[in-house]
């Protein structure tokens, strides 16, 4: 029994292996013909059930009536054995058979010999009760009802059973013909059903169908140029939408890679240039003075760091943004004190002023703290010896960090978050020229957006929006930059890698 049952689950596994290796037009093509001729055959058999019924049901009501109608008369006592009874002739009018049971199974006489069942004899000895059946009776297929009936002879009362049975031979003639015209029907019904579901599935599967092949042009050519012409608004329609704003995105980010590698080429060819300069220029260390021999060393580790920063710079931006099942609730106030307080160090000659609201977002801690090293990476770069850096955080989630340093040309604005863009006044400066750059990548993953403008009084200003979760509590906090505390001996200061727009 457990082999049979193990069989039979193969067989069906098989089964739908087979059926789910089938074209999708071809599953779908037999899945509505199938559901449509089970409809047709569900409608035509509950019409010929019912026509059956209708037919049958005038047999049964004339079977009923001639019982009503029929009179058995009595020529003499037929419990002596000597005597007869005679038939009213009248049921042979309507083209069936007649018949008189007593309570012994015995028959009138003129009686047909009828069929005769225990039922029958029951309710000719019981003297009530009616049944209808089908049988048939000298080769012929009849409807036949047997009922009671009370005789009084010689004033005694006899039970008797009277049988009248009519033929079915028109009746089953026209259900004959109406079923031969029903399975007609079901065959054309089909081959109809076959024929519109297929033009159905066909024109349905057409999106699906042109989404397939440009997907395996893309996957042949690599070229995210091809889009599909999206032609309804429905599933399909939208599924090829999705589909070409998911090329769009595909097409941009590998323009975005492939013009950061060409950047990160023609940017590196600077640094790597003088870095082999001054090592061949080692090449002769023993001709060169003391003096020359540090200034070699000193350049080459600066170009080492900015080698390294601009190689940090490039990882950060190709890593992307973190999935949203990685961001976790952050407390910004929080993060921007923490970042002032590493500026304060690493910038000890500027003035940081701090004003913040609680703010709670939703992100990733180190990615946002990055953002905001950034613009204040970038207001120390480009402020005066003993100026001023003011971060503002309001309850809306704006982080605002203005400088007083000589603000961004005009003409440089509308680049100033291009990948390695750099003014003219910044060259000097070091740095990678990524730096907000990587500001705006972080904000666009976080729901955000950065702006950076000028101030009328002289400075920039970098606006950084994130949404914030919840409305935070009111009441603002002021935070007065304490003097600045010299690290414990042995103790390192954290730096940040230097990360600016401008050089």
């Amino acid at each position: 029994m457990r082999s049979r049952a193990v069989a039979l689950r193969g067989a069906a596994g098989r089964l739908d292996r087979d059926w789910r290796d089938l074209p999708l037009r071809t599953r779908l093509t037999t899945a509505a013909a199938l559901s449509a001729t089970l409809a047709i055959i569900a409608v035509i058999g509950v019409a010929y059930i019912a026509v059956r019924h209708e037919l049958r049901g005038q047999i049964d009501q004339q079977l009923r009536r001639q019982i009503h109608e029929l009179h058995v008369d009595s020529s003499f006592n037929p419990f002596n054995g000597t005597g007869s009874f005679t038939l009213n002739p009248g049921a042979g009018e309507i083209g069936g058979y007649a018949a008189v049971l007593t309570t012994n199974g015995q028959r009138a006489n003129g009686s047909d010999l009828l069929p005769m069942s225990r039922r029958d004899l029951r309710i000719a000895r019981n003297g009530k009760g009616t049944l209808l059946r089908d049988t048939h009776f000298q080769g012929r297929h009849v409807r036949m009802i047997t009922a009671a009936l009370t005789l009084v002879l010689n004033g005694q009362t006899v039970p008797v059973a009277v049988q009248i049975a009519l033929p079915l031979g028109e009746v089953d003639e026209q259900l004959h013909t109406l079923a031969a015209a029903f399975v007609v029907l079901a065959v054309a019904g089909l081959a109809l059903t076959v024929f519109a579901s297929w033009g159905a599935v066909r024109r349905v599967i057409r999106p699906v169908q042109q989404l397939t092949e440009t997907a395996e042009e893309i996957a042949a050519t690599r070229d995210l140029t091809v889009r599909i012409a999206s032609e309804s608004n429905d599933e399909l329609g939208r599924l090829a939408t999705s589909f070409n704003t998911m090329l769009d995105a595909l097409e941009r980010s590998l323009a975005a890679q492939r013009q950061l590698v060409t950047d990160a080429s023609h940017e590196l060819r600077t640094p790597l240039a003088s870095l082999r300069t001054n090592v061949e220029v080692l090449n002769d260390v023993d001709r060169l003075s003391p003096q020359q021999r540090t200034a070699v060393l000193d350049g080459i580790i600066t170009q080492l760091d900015e080698l390294t920063g601009l190689v940090a710079d490039v990882v950060e931006l190709a890593r992307g943004e973190s999935p949203p099942s990685d961001h976790d609730d952050v407390a910004l106030d929080e993060l921007v004190s923490r970042a002032v307080e590493r500026a304060r160090r690493h910038w000890p000659n500027l003035t940081f002023r701090l004003h913040t609201e609680p703010v709670l977002v939703r992100g990733v801690a180190s990615r946002l703290d990055r953002a905001v090293a950034n613009m204040l990476d970038n207001a120390g770069k480009f402020s005066p010896p003993n100026g001023t850096i003011e971060l503002r955080l309001t309850a809306d989630g704006a982080v605002t960090v203005s400088d007083e340093g000589p603000g961004v040309p005009d003409a440089a604005l509308p680049h100033v978050f291009d990948r390695f863009f750099r003014a003219d006044e910044a060259r000097a400066l070091p740095g990678s020229g990524l730096g907000l750059a990587i500001v705006q990548q972080i904000a666009e993953g976080h729901r955000g957006s950065i702006s950076l403008s000028n101030r009328p009084g002289g400075g920039a200003v970098a606006t950084l929006r994130l949404p914030p979760l919840a409305p935070p509590e009111p009441g603002a906090v002021d935070v007065e930059p304490p003097p600045t505390a010299e690290p414990a001996a042995g103790q390192s200061v954290p730096m940040p890698v230097e990360q600016s727009l401008f050089r």
